[in-house]
């Protein structure tokens, strides 16, 4: 958690709390790190870290759609930003596609 707070300090993103979501509650067994945050303006982002070794593809992208819907309706409200932060490997349909829905995307974590 900490290198994810670190990351998103760098990118003027200063968060005021931030809890990791066990991925078991929202019924997913995916390799992802799911976190909800709270900046100090009091608005509330969800960062999604995706590690995987094939490239992110379109139906990938609708199903972390699906995975955001259900972390809503378990922490009980909406989130204003939503972060995705991914490796090189994302295919041009689910980048706009997640655009379109108002993602976030970030390539360059380390």
């Amino acid at each position: 958690m900490k290198n994810v707070v670190e990351y998103f300090s760098r990118k003027k993103y200063i968060f005021k709390s931030c809890k990791e979501i066990d991925k078991n509650l929202l019924k997913t067994r995916k390799k992802i790190q799911i976190y909800s945050t709270t900046d100090i303006d009091k608005n509330f982002h969800s960062i999604f870290i995706v590690e995987q070794k094939s490239r992110f593809l379109l139906k990938n992208a609708e199903n972390l759609d699906v995975l955001d819907a259900s972390m809503q309706r378990l922490e009980n409200h909406n989130f204003k930003y939503k972060h995705l932060v991914i490796g090189p490997n994302i295919c041009s349909k689910s980048i706009n596609y997640l655009k379109n829905r108002g993602w976030n995307i970030h390539h360059d974590f380390v």
